[in-house]
Formats: C-alpha cells, structure tokens, sequence
C-alpha cells in the first residue's frame, strides 16, 4: 500500500520544453528551477514535461515510489526492487494536464495487467464504492484496460464528478445534498466560481451506490452468460457425439447389409454350384478312402478293448451349476469390466462379449427356467435363472424360447444377432449370482 502523500512535499517542476534530456534517477534536485507544489492539481489539455523530486523513507523501493506517482517503474532507469537508503531523493519525469483541476489529494493511476477495481482500491486502502464513485464512467468490476487511467482519492473519499458545460458547483452541490463547508475543503476552494467547465468537485460524503449495484448486476450476468454458454457448449458437443453415434451405426448398417446381399448373391451363382458338386464328389471320395481303411483296421484287431471309466471335468458357480459354452465357434472380444469401447468406458461392462457371424446357433449355459424372452435391457434378449443364479444371452436376432419355458443345458436358445446398443454381431453372455455380476470365465470349462 502507498505511503502518505504527506510526503509529497517532494517539487513538481514544469518544464516548458516538451522532450527534455534523460534525467538521472537520484540526482540532487536543482533548486534554480522554477516549481510548484505537488498540491497543486489543475491539468492541461495539452501534455507539459514536468519533474518529480521524492525524497525516499526508510523500506522504500523505487517501485513503491514508482507506484504512488503512476508512473512505470521501468522509467526510473534503475531495479525497482531494490532498497534506497532513507532521505535519497527520486527525480523522475512525468506529464500533466493544467486546464483540468483535480481537488487536492486525488492522484492518477495507470491500469496494470492483471488489475481489477477491487485490487486497486485494496492497493490504496480504499473500498471498492470509493473508488467507483471516483470514476463514474467504469464500465466493469473486472475488466479494466491496460494504460486506462483511473483517479484515486488519498485524502477524502466521495462522489468525484465533472463540471459540464452549463453547470455550476453550487448546482451540483445541492443536486447532490452534499455538505458545502465539506465540499470547500475537501477541494480547497474558497468560492465555487473558481471552478471552470472540465473541472473535477469532489463531494465528501456523496457514494455511488446505485453505479455500484449496476456493476454488480454486470458482473451476475456476465457469471451466468458464462454458465450459460458452458452448458449449451456441453449440449452441444453431446448431440455432436449422438449424432456421430448414429452416422456410424447407419454405416454398419449398410455395410452389413452390403455384405448379406454379397452372401445372397454368391449363394446363387454357378460357381457355388459348381463348387458343392467339386465338394460332394470329394466327400464321397474321402467316404470310400476311409471305408478300405476301416475294414484293413479291422482285419489286424486281435485283443479286446479295454473299457476305462472317463474323467468328467466341469465349472460351477456359486449355487453350484455346471456351465457349458453357449456357443460352439465363436471369438471373444471383449471381457467382464472391460473398458474397450465408449459405451463400455460409460457404463460398467458386467459379461463377456462372444463375436460371431449372423444366425449362429446360441445354446443354454446350463438348465434352468427362462424369465424373460424378447426386447430388453440387451435388446433381443434370454433371462433365464436357475436357484439363486440369473443368465443373461443379449443382442439375438430372433429368439426360440419363451417366457415359463424350461430348458435343458445346450438347448437351443436364440441366433446371434447385434439388437440393442452393439458394435457388431455377437453374444453378451453374463452370470448373476444373488444379482450381483461376476466373471463367467471362472466358470466355463
């Protein structure tokens, strides 16, 4: 936070030339020189070059001196950071304006990056309505402009307005209530004529806190326009998604279709033909070579065959049914909680998933009694329970089972088929044990 200006009595000298020679940075001032009191706060329309002298307090860098007149600490021409001895006096240049007046102890400031109202008026012990009422033409609590120039008030705090061209300060006194013994000092004047068109009154006592609510209400909007436009963004980057879901489910659609009518077409050509008669005479061939085998074979057999009692391996699960592969040629793709695909990345993954083509038969994993048969939770599905276990068979392209019904294990159940959420033909095989999902590969042979 700055120090008190009360140490401003350091020189403002104005000099009439207006690009005068680099001064040094703690060289002596030059007394000769005509000055002014840094009181003194009426600025020109026209830029003049003028002198600061500081005299420097013990702790003081060049940057908090720097700051306390806005100016860039770069112009001093030395590290910023660094610490001056107490009693070094700062001479530095800036530019002011004479024929605008500013009332004693209101100084200028040169927005910086990563400024905001509230961080400025923190920097200058001020409350964030101090310094909105200083500055009436804010637009924003948050999103100030690097260079702009915001007034600060050191001294008193009130509403600083602007004399406009048929105005008077008496008028703008008693539009605003203000106290006028108040108003004569805070601005050091002696009679309200002495102030012209352009002219800042600061009127003590005086908040804007109508403007101050307005900017709250900006900054509410603007939070809410934000959420707004992040949620839209969100809707619409899932509908994106939707709709590439679908494109891609219509392209496998096709191209599933494609490949059925190439089947279609090669199921009735010649060369088929010709190919089950190649196959037939071969087959009958193969038939005869094995028959000669056979009967060779059985002309060399002298002793009897000895009978041993086969070993019969199987899995259960918990309840104790023994399972059996659904399907007999198959290929697995994807296993329990697997996170493989999108939709397996979304939502848990609690079978395993057997690909195969088309109408491949589908058999019963073990006996029990079908729940549910036709659309479900995994399209074309087969429940089936058995004690405290439940089997799932999803994505079918037709069933052959009905509810009630009971079934045997390697009963036919259904055909593959790719109904519901699927990426292609196969089998989603899951086991529920007292509901809960567990891993049907601890359970197949």
């Amino acid at each position: 936070m700055p120090k008190p200006f009360r140490r401003l009595f350091a020189l403002f000298t104005l000099s009439l030339i207006a690009h005068a020679p680099a001064v040094p940075l703690l060289s002596p001032p030059d007394l000769g020189q005509a000055a002014l009191p840094l009181t003194m706060q009426r600025l020109q329309t026209t830029p003049t070059s003028g002198y600061v002298y500081a005299i420097s307090e013990r702790g003081d860098r060049p940057r908090d001196i720097a700051e306390e007149y806005g100016v860039d600490p770069a112009s001093l021409g030395v590290n910023p950071d660094a610490p001056l001895t107490a009693g070094t006096v700062v001479k530095f240049k800036v530019s002011v304006d004479a024929d605008t007046r500013l009332p004693p102890g209101v100084v200028t400031y040169t927005v910086r990056a990563g400024d905001t109202l509230a961080r400025v008026a923190r920097r200058f012990d001020l409350t964030t309505t101090d310094l909105v009422s200083a500055n009436l033409d804010t637009q924003s609590l948050d999103d100030l402009v690097v260079g702009d120039t915001l007034l600060i008030p050191t001294r008193e705090t009130g509403l600083l307005v602007r004399v406009k061209p048929g105005q008077t300060a008496l008028e703008l006194i008693r539009a605003y209530r203000a106290d006028p013994v108040a108003v004569a000092r805070a601005n050091s004047i002696v009679a309200p004529q002495e102030l012209r068109t352009g002219d800042h009154l600061l009127l003590p006592g005086v908040r804007a806190d109508s403007l101050m609510d307005e900017l709250l209400a900006r900054r509410a909007r603007a939070v809410e326009n934000e959420r707004r436009q992040r949620i839209q963004a969100q809707y619409e980057k899932y509908l994106a998604y939707q709709e590439a879901v679908h494109e891609r489910r219509l392209r496998e659609k096709y191209a599933r279709q494609a490949q059925y009518e190439k089947y279609l077409a090669y199921m009735n050509s010649p060369e088929r033909r010709r190919a089950q008669e190649r196959y037939a005479r071969q087959a009958a061939y193969e038939k005869y070579l094995a028959a000669q085998q056979e009967r060779q074979q059985l002309a060399a057999r002298t002793a009897a065959v000895a009978s041993a009692a086969p070993v019969v391996r199987s899995a259960s699960s918990a309840s104790g049914t023994r399972l059996a592969w659904p399907m007999r040629s198959f290929r697995l793709t994807s296993m329990f909680g697997e996170r493989d695909i999108e939709f397996h990345k979304e939502f848990f993954h609690g079978g395993i998933d057997l690909a195969a083509p088309y109408g491949t038969p589908i058999y019963a994993a073990t006996g029990g009694v079908v729940r549910e048969a036709g659309p479900g939770a995994f399209g074309l599905n087969v429940w089936t329970d058995s004690g405290n276990d439940t089997f799932i068979y999803g994505h079918m392209s037709r069933t052959a089972v009905r509810a009630g019904q009971t079934v045997e294990q390697g009963q036919l159940l259904g055909y593959v088929g790719c109904s519901g959420i699927c990426t292609g033909p196969h089998l989603h095989f899951e086991v529920r044990v007292g509901g809960r999902a567990i891993d049907p590969m601890g359970l197949l042979p």
